[in-house]
């Protein structure tokens, strides 16, 4: 029967000693049992062993040398950097600055109105007509009798 690829290449596996010992035993079995596998194992093992008796190539002394000589920069082809970018026009920048502090003035004042809520809201409208010179020196006693108590609690003197 003739050998296929497949075949040829297992034996070239099996005289590497490449293969595990599942396949090495199921390659000896079909060598012992098929003649094809058998005379093409010996006509590699000639081929192998003729390899030996080739002449080994050795490299030139200046081989070295030529292959640096080869790589040298010089014959690298220059590297390309990036173009600097063009310089922006001054009035761009003061553009740009009024537009961010216009957004953030136009900000600020929409969250004033909208999370600062009015005490017209909660029904206090006269709160601040009624106020009067009295009302800040009630507030004010009680902010002083609050600081001889902190004083007394923590012992700190203002």
């Amino acid at each position: 029967m003739a050998l296929n690829e497949d075949d040829k290449a297992e034996l070239v596996a099996y005289l590497d000693g490449e293969l595990d010992e599942v396949a090495t035993q199921a390659v000896e079995a079909k060598i012992a049992s098929d003649p094809d596998a058998r005379a093409e194992l010996d006509a590699l093992r000639l081929t192998w062993g003729m390899l030996d008796f080739l002449p080994k190539a050795s490299p030139s002394p200046n081989f070295t040398n030529r292959t640096m000589e080869r790589l040298t920069l010089e014959d690298m082809p220059a590297s390309k950097t990036m173009p600097m970018p063009k310089p922006v026009p001054g009035w761009m920048i003061g553009v740009s600055w009024a537009a961010v502090v216009l957004l953030a003035v136009g900000g600020g004042y929409w969250a004033s109105t909208y999370f600062w809520s009015s005490p017209e809201q909660y029904g206090c409208s006269s709160m601040r007509a009624k106020s009067t010179s009295s009302d800040v020196l009630v507030h004010l006693a009680i902010f002083s009798d609050a600081q001889v108590l902190h004083q007394r609690h923590v012992g700190v003197r203002y």
